[in-house]
């Protein structure tokens, strides 16, 4: 049984499918029950209606990376950087740089 947050969430979806912002807090809430399936078709989905929106780029890099497809979870990240880097968003380039390093030379 979805959690009451979750379930507020799920209703103001169905007013307004394509909210992106419904969409990326309804994918927290499934990670935070550590269902990483749903998340990720969820964050699949704000990044088709958003492509430019660099939180989900690090958080599906993150199941990417959790699920070892590793030169997915690399392509993710990148992507993220680079969309950080032209909003000129240097803590979340720098962000995405430790989640790199981490990745590839652990």
């Amino acid at each position: 049984m979805p959690n009451e947050r979750l379930q507020k969430l799920l209703e103001m979806l169905e007013k307004q499918p394509n909210d992106t912002f419904l969409l990326y807090a309804i994918a927290m809430e499934h990670l935070s029950v550590n269902d990483k399936n749903q998340a990720e078709e969820l964050f699949k989905r704000v990044l088709h209606i958003e492509r430019d929106n660099v939180p989900t780029h690090y958080q599906l890099g993150m199941i990417l990376q959790e699920t070892n497809r590793i030169k997915e979870a690399v392509e993710m990240f990148e992507e993220g950087m680079k969309l950080a880097k032209f909003k000129g968003d240097l803590k979340t380039v720098n962000e995405f740089r430790t989640a790199l390093d981490e990745l590839i030379f652990e």
